[in-house]
């Protein structure tokens, strides 16, 4: 770990992987931001609500800002494209953040024509939709039992339009199920400590995913189960699959946690350690942490959609199995030692 990230772990409000390796760059979670100064070279202060910090632009990948307030300079937008910086700003009461991205970089493989495409095919469109809902809804069994009748149907449909259908169905009992357990009279888009939570969680892995999606040259905003392209659909297309990781922390915290105003902190907390974990991954056969599951999901949509794989193969979380692997046409970064 360099000296500059250990500089930036920092328990209160600035969060970065606990285990960046040496040359890594840091992610960064800042809460109640009033200003940002600039330092010497590509170094910059922060202010926040209660303190300050100063960090090189060189070291960080992506920055979220949670109820920031005050102003930004021209300067360090500028300065936060040419790092290939992402800035998400947001608000508890604000339905879709601000979201600051670097100006696409060319790339030899023209995966965002593919893209495209696949987008505009019906069947694969829904392939797609469908994938990514499937591995949602088992990650929900942790929480209900999903029918099998359910999985049934979402895999004979070839239609996008149904399975955002069968999606919004299921999760609307998912939430019921969830907030009742939890002696809760809410609804998902309610204004409450736990949906504030939830929120912040979805942003921070957001922004995670942008990062990955920006750097392998996929569009965010053409996604193929959401479909405007006013926000970055895509990231939360892929986000999916794996939403149980944010909500696993929130509901965990909610549980254990007195004072509930400081919820939002805690269940950010609690993805860290998850994202930290690690996790099996029988589809390509590595131990990894839960991190690197967020990145994979870009990797395998960008093998399928080049037809480096004839299937799109999502990297989950599972138990060790015999047989013949699938052909994924990816690997995932960060094998953990002894894979």
């Amino acid at each position: 770990m360099t000296p500059e990230i250990t500089e930036l772990q920092h328990p209160d409000f600035v969060w970065t992987w606990k285990t960046a390796a040496r040359g890594g760059r840091a992610s960064l979670w800042l809460p109640y931001l009033s200003s940002v100064e600039k330092m010497k070279g590509s170094r910059y202060r922060f202010n926040y609500n209660g303190g300050r910090f100063e960090a090189d632009l060189k070291s960080i990948d992506f920055i979220m800002l949670y109820g920031a307030s005050g102003t930004l300079e021209v300067e360090f937008l500028d300065a936060l494209n040419q790092h290939r910086i992402c800035l998400f700003i947001h608000r508890r009461n604000q339905p879709r953040p601000l979201i600051f991205a670097p100006t696409p970089a060319t790339d030899d493989v023209d995966v965002l024509s593919r893209q495209i495409l696949h987008r505009e095919n019906l069947s694969k469109s829904a392939y797609i939709a469908r994938t990514l809902i499937r591995e949602r809804f088992r990650s929900m069994e942790g929480e209900m039992v999903v029918a099998g009748s359910v999985f049934k149907r979402l895999a004979a449909t070839r239609n996008p339009d149904t399975v955002r259908q069968i999606e919004a169905t299921t999760t609307k009992r998912y939430w019921e199920h969830l907030f009742s357990r939890l002696n809760l009279d809410i609804t998902r888009r309610e204004s409450h400590p736990l949906t504030a939570a939830l929120d912040a969680g979805s942003m921070f892995m957001a922004g995670v995913l942008l990062r990955w999606v920006l750097f392998h040259k996929l569009s965010p905003s053409h996604g193929y189960l959401h479909l405007p392209t006013s926000y970055p659909s895509l990231v939360y297309d892929l986000m999916e699959p794996y939403r149980y990781i944010f909500e696993e922390a929130a509901v965990e915290s909610w549980d254990g946690l007195r004072d509930k105003e400081k919820l939002t902190a805690a269940a950010l907390a609690g993805i860290k350690n998850k994202l930290e974990e690690g996790v099996y991954v029988p589809a390509t056969r590595q131990t990894v942490r839960r991190k690197n599951l967020l990145h994979g999901a870009v990797l395998a949509l960008r093998a399928y959609l080049l037809g480096e794989s004839p299937r799109l193969v999502l990297p989950v979380e599972g138990k060790r199995r015999g047989g013949r692997p699938p052909l994924t046409g990816y690997k995932l970064p960060g094998a953990m030692a002894g894979e």
